[in-house]
Parts: structure tokens; sequence; C-alpha cells
């Protein structure tokens, strides 16, 4: 599909799912880009994917940064590497992707400004998120300020979708399971 939303992984930029991608860690989701260098590699977190089952201490500073995190109040799964580490992210308007990552080591939320936990990340490496965008896996798109603090996690892969042109726009009614239609 050739559409003029698609543009070229960059820092920033939202990884969105092909519908028909099987790899469970990643079917509908919604990722930020946070650093890519095809070179090198690729790293970002699923935005669409709060943790339902996760439990912390609720003394806990992690806890803390949780419950003042933007809505919904739960840490996100990231992705599938490294997932015991957390990143947390801010909103900032003097980066290109509108957020910049804050050090959740101290005890307390620094900022007033939305920001989200997420637990583990998605990474790619050398030249293998090239592979997988020529491949179709995924639609590289611009993102929104909020997207990366969306209070409605659920169908923000619908509403990404639907926001772009073209043949890319359709796919957002694409049903979860097609044989079902």
């Amino acid at each position: 599909m050739n559409d003029n939303a698609i543009i070229s992984p960059q820092s920033g930029a939202l990884l969105v799912a092909h519908p028909l991608m099987d790899d469970p860690n990643f079917l509908r989701t919604v990722i930020l880009l946070i650093a890519h260098d095809d070179s090198e590699g690729s790293m970002g977190v699923v935005l669409n994917r709060p943790d339902l089952k996760s439990h912390h201490d609720s003394d806990s500073p992690l806890q803390r940064w949780i419950h003042s995190a933007a809505p919904p109040y739960f840490d996100f799964i990231g992705g599938p590497v490294e997932e015991t580490g957390f990143i947390c992210l801010r909103r900032d308007t003097s980066t290109t992707s509108g957020v910049a990552s804050v050090d959740i080591v101290s005890d307390s939320p620094v900022s007033s400004e939305p920001h989200r936990v997420f637990r583990g990340y998605s990474g790619w490496g050398p030249h293998q998120l090239a592979g997988e965008v020529t491949q179709q896996g995924w639609f590289v798109v611009p993102s929104f300020p909020d997207d990366a603090f969306d209070s409605e996690p659920d169908t923000l892969w619908s509403r990404v979708i639907a926001r772009q042109l073209g043949d890319v726009k359709k796919l957002s009614r694409f049903p979860h399971d097609p044989t079902m239609n």
C-alpha cells in the first residue's frame, strides 16, 4: 500500500502494526520510536498495552509514578525487551517527538507534565526494522503530541489508522478476526 501518510522510520514517528501481523507481542500495537538509526538499530515503546495484571508495592516509588501518570493508572507493556526495566516518558514540547525520558529513580515524580511508565521496550537490530517495514509489517506514520499519553489505549490503534489517508485509513475497520466477517 503506497500512501502519502507513510514516512521513513525516525525518532518520534509511530509504528502501527499491520492488522495481519501474527506476532502476539505486536498484534495491533502502536509503537512510539524513541531512537532510530538503521545501521545501529531502533528502540520504542508500545503505547496501547496497559499492564492490567501488574502489582507493585503501594508504597514504592514506582507506584507513585504510575498513580501520578496520565490515565489509565497502570504501567504499560513497552515491549518484550528487558521486561524487568522501566522507562518513563513525559511531555516535552522542545523535542521533535513531543516526549522525553525521565529518570524514575527518585522517590517522587519530578514533573507536573503528563507522563507514562513503560515496562520493557521494543527493539530492533541494525536494518531489522527497515526490513519489517519493507515487508509491510508496520506502517510508519507521524505521531501526535498526545499519542504517548492517550487515555483510551484500547482504541488507539484504530484511531491512528483512521487518521491516515487513502488505503491505510480503510484498515481502521479491519476485523480482529477476518474469518468471522
